[in-house]
C-alpha cells in the first residue's frame, strides 16, 4: 500500500459530537413546515387507531348566520305587516245600512198590502214584522232572497205529548196542513242531562225529521245519537232513547207557515196571518247601497285571505325554525345556519304573541 498522496482523493473528517446535557433550543428555517399548535385554526382530536390528528375548526360564516335568523324572522314579522293592513281594510258595512218603515194597510178581513219598490242601486238585506209575539207561542220572521223575493213566516210553538208504548219507546200522531212546515222540536232539558232536538229536512213533497239526542255524564263527555223520527208520510212520531219517562214525554215542536210575501217583479207586499192587527201592520225593510255591499264583501274577501296568510306563516314559523335548527347542527358547514335559527326560536314566543294578538285584532 503506497502512503502517496493523490490531489483527487477526498480528505474525511469524522468528529464525533459531544453531549453537554444542556438544553439546546432548535430553530427552524423559513423553509420549514409550519406545526399547528391547537391555539388557532385547529383542534387535535384522537382517531381511532389512538393517533393524535390536528383538523381545522369549521368557520363561522355570518352569511350563513343571517340566512339561519333571516328565514324564520320573515315568518314571524310577515304575519304582523299582514295583519295591520287587514285591520286598515274597512270592510264592515253594518252602519251603512238604512231602514224604510212601511205601514201595510188592512184591505179586507185580515188581509193587509202596501207598495214597496226596491231602487236598482239599492241591495235589500233584512225585513221584520214588528209585532208583539216574541215571548208567546206563536211570532214572525221575515227571510230575504236576493233582491227579487222577501217572505214571512209565522212561527208556532205547539205541545204534543207522545205516549208509552213497548218497552221505553214513545209515539204520537202529528201531521201538518198544506202550508206549514216542520221546523224543530225539543224535549226533556238541562235538567237531565241532555237536550232533545230535530234536524229537518224538506223536499219537494215530502219532509222529515231526524229527533236527535245530546248527552253530558258526570265527566262532562258528549255524546250524540239519533232516538227518534218523524215524516210527513206516516205522520208518526217515534222515539225511544232506552230511557223510562213515564206513561207520556212532553215534546215541543215548532211550525212555520208562509203568512206574508213580496215579490220585485209585482212590487206589492201582502200579508195575511189569519188574524185581527188593527188597521195596519208595520214593516221594517233595511237595504244598502249596492256599490258599498259589494265593495264590502270584496273587502272581508281580502281580509281573509291576508288572515289566513298570516296564520299559515305564523305557524310555520316555530317550524321551519327547529328544522333548520337540527339541519344547522347536523350538516358539514352548517353550524352559523343553526345557531341563526337558534336565536330566532328563541325570539318566537315575543314576536309570535305579538303576532297572534294583530291577526285576532284584525279579524275581531
Amino acid at each position: 500500500m503506497s502512503d502517496e498522496y493523490e490531489p483527487d482523493s477526498p480528505i474525511i473528517s469524522v468528529e464525533t459530537p459531544s453531549l453537554s446535557g444542556t438544553p439546546t433550543a432548535l430553530m427552524g428555517s423559513e423553509g420549514s413546515a409550519a406545526v399547528p399548535d391547537g391555539t388557532g385554526n385547529y383542534e387535535f382530536i384522537t382517531g381511532p387507531d389512538g393517533q393524535t390528528y390536528a383538523v381545522m375548526k369549521e368557520p363561522f360564516v355570518w352569511k350563513k348566520f343571517f340566512i339561519g335568523l333571516g328565514i324564520p324572522l320573515f315568518l314571524m314579522i310577515v304575519p304582523i305587516i299582514l295583519a295591520m293592513i287587514a285591520e286598515g281594510i274597512d270592510y264592515q258595512t253594518w252602519d251603512k245600512y238604512e231602514s224604510e218603515f212601511l205601514d201595510l194597510e188592512l184591505e179586507n178581513g185580515t188581509n193587509y198590502s202596501a207598495t214597496y219598490t226596491l231602487d236598482s242601486d239599492r241591495h235589500l238585506e233584512w225585513c221584520a214584522i214588528h209585532e208583539n209575539y216574541a215571548y208567546e207561542n206563536r211570532w214572525y220572521y221575515c227571510e230575504v232572497q236576493d233582491n227579487s223575493l222577501m217572505t214571512v213566516y209565522a212561527g208556532t210553538r205547539i205541545q204534543v205529548d207522545l205516549v208509552r208504548g213497548n218497552g221505553t219507546s214513545y209515539y204520537a200522531n202529528f201531521s201538518l196542513e198544506s202550508e206549514q212546515m216542520f221546523r224543530n222540536c225539543e224535549a226533556l232539558g238541562w235538567e237531565y242531562d241532555a237536550w232533545v232536538y230535530c234536524e229537518v229536512h224538506v223536499q219537494e213533497e215530502t219532509s222529515h225529521a231526524h229527533i236527535l239526542k245530546e248527552t253530558w255524564d258526570d265527566d262532562g263527555e258528549y255524546s250524540s245519537a239519533e232516538v227518534g223520527y218523524w215524516n210527513s208520510t206516516t205522520e208518526v212520531i217515534t222515539y225511544d232513547d232506552g230511557e223510562n219517562h213515564g206513561v207520556e214525554l212532553e215534546m215541543f215542536i215548532t211550525i212555520n207557515e208562509e203568512v206574508g210575501i213580496w215579490t220585485q217583479e209585482e212590487g206589492i207586499f201582502r200579508f195575511d196571518s189569519g188574524e185581527d192587527h188593527g188597521n195596519s201592520v208595520d214593516l221594517e225593510v233595511e237595504t244598502i247601497d249596492k256599490e258599498l255591499y259589494e265593495q264590502g264583501d270584496t273587502n272581508q274577501n281580502t281580509v281573509d285571505v291576508l288572515l289566513g296568510i298570516a296564520w299559515i306563516m305564523c305557524m310555520g314559523a316555530p317550524l321551519i325554525s327547529i328544522a333548520m335548527v337540527i339541519y344547522g347542527f347536523a350538516a358539514s358547514g352548517g353550524k352559523a345556519i343553526g345557531v341563526g335559527a337558534s336565536v330566532a326560536l328563541a325570539s318566537f314566543p315575543i314576536l309570535g304573541f305579538f303576532g297572534c294578538v294583530a291577526i285576532f285584532s284584525a279579524g275581531w
